[in-house]
């Protein structure tokens, strides 16, 4: 009866250690299970983050390069507008001049003539 009772005993303490041992397996198993999640919460947040980072960046360069095409089309127009303001006074000068050379030539034949 003692050995019957000496492995009962045995076999108790089999099974106490056995339930502590899937006790702290299961407590772990929560515990990184919690940090598992936590670390998935921080990632999703800085996947968000990021995506707008990014859509924040593509709108701010196509931000610079609508400005840029509007700056370029601006300076165009100037350059266009300064282009033919100066054909404008070379034109008007070269009209002066022509009538210039009519009136000289008209003088000059009312000379010979008369």
């Amino acid at each position: 009866m003692e050995i019957t009772s000496f492995i009962l005993g045995v076999c108790a303490v089999i099974v106490i250690m056995m339930v502590v041992g899937t006790l702290v397996n299961y407590m772990t198993t929560m515990s990184l299970k919690k940090e598992i999640n936590g670390l998935q919460k921080e990632d999703e947040n800085l996947y968000r983050a990021l995506k707008d980072t990014e859509q924040q960046l593509y709108s701010f360069g196509n931000g610079l390069d609508q400005n840029l095409s509007d700056e370029i089309e601006r300076l165009y127009r100037h350059i266009d507008s300064r282009v033919d303001k100066t054909n404008d006074g070379v034109s008007h000068q070269i009209s002066d001049i022509y009538r210039q050379l009519d009136k000289l030539e008209n003088e000059g034949k009312s000379v010979i003539n008369g």
